[in-house]
């Protein structure tokens, strides 16, 4: 993250989306970044983003999406299924990691299954990640909410380990896969680490507007009390991420592959406080 440890940093976005984390109708036409990366057909226009990340505070991008440029869009006729701003699972981490210090080798296959079919990856004891417990009462629902919670964790492990795990690969599928490697791939992700705890609150989930069959899942992100770590000496790396951007609403597209599975195909610009303005506690 060159950033704090914030979620996937796409460099192409599906259209922009409203305060309260629904998908709004496309904006004007205006030109892609240079960068950019088609995650896949957007409708008739898209809304231009700059790439952010998903780390810790240093001035770069890496997990979080593209930040909405202009103004937040309103009006889609759309509205969440459901809220989850309740109960939150923390993970407890049952590493050998001392504090300050770079994550040691696991092996690949190392997690922990918790309730309602989570995998924790096997962070160090310096790291806290909170994912809420929250589930729609709309049981068809269920699994892709849960494949969504697995892919942020096992994707947020990857910056963890500077990219020497991949299984987040499982959780995502299409254009998106191969953005997300080429993301994970650069040299501030496979130089750093992070420490801290990191909070995810206020998940939705409702029907994706671009395509029936899809669902989006909705979460917000809060890296404020998490720092970029160096991953060869586990010192702690002076950043200068604005405050703002340390907090925001994060948006995964899931359709079911061939083998019924669940898995992230695409994702929507992320929205940060103060548009986003219940993700800041």
């Amino acid at each position: 993250m060159r950033h704090l440890p914030r979620l996937h940093t796409l460099r192409g976005v599906r259209n922009a989306m409203p305060v309260g984390g629904v998908p709004a109708r496309a904006a004007p036409a205006r030109a892609a970044p240079a960068r950019a990366v088609a995650f896949r057909a957007a409708p008739a226009r898209a809304a231009p983003a700059r790439a952010v990340a998903f780390r810790a505070a240093p001035a770069r991008a890496v997990l979080a999406r593209a930040v909405l440029a202009g103004t937040v869009l309103a009006g889609a006729g759309l509205a969440a299924t459901g809220c989850g701003s309740g109960q939150s699972a923390t993970f407890h981490p049952a590493g050998v990691i001392a504090s300050g210090a770079s994550p040691a080798p696991v092996s690949a296959n190392s997690q922990r299954r918790g309730p309602e079919g989570l995998e924790w990856p096997p962070f160090g004891r310096n790291v806290h990640i909170i994912m809420p417990e929250w589930l729609p009462a709309d049981a068809s629902q269920v699994p892709a909410v849960i494949a969504a919670k697995n892919f942020l964790l096992a994707y947020l492990y990857a910056e963890y380990r500077g990219n020497q795990d991949h299984r987040w690969t499982a959780y995502a599928s299409g254009k998106v896969l191969a953005s997300l490697k080429a993301t994970l791939g650069q040299p501030d992700v496979t130089s750093q680490s992070f420490v801290g705890t990191i909070r995810f609150s206020q998940m939705r989930v409702f029907a994706d507007p671009i395509t029936p069959t899809a669902i989006d899942v909705s979460e917000c992100f809060d890296n404020s009390h998490s720092s970029n770590t160096d991953l060869a000496t586990g010192k702690v790396i002076p950043g200068n991420t604005p405050p703002d951007q340390h907090y925001y609403r994060n948006t995964d597209v899931l359709a079911k592959g061939k083998q019924g599975r669940w898995q992230v195909v695409s994702v929507y610009p992320t929205i940060y406080y103060p548009q986003a303005k219940e993700c800041k506690p």
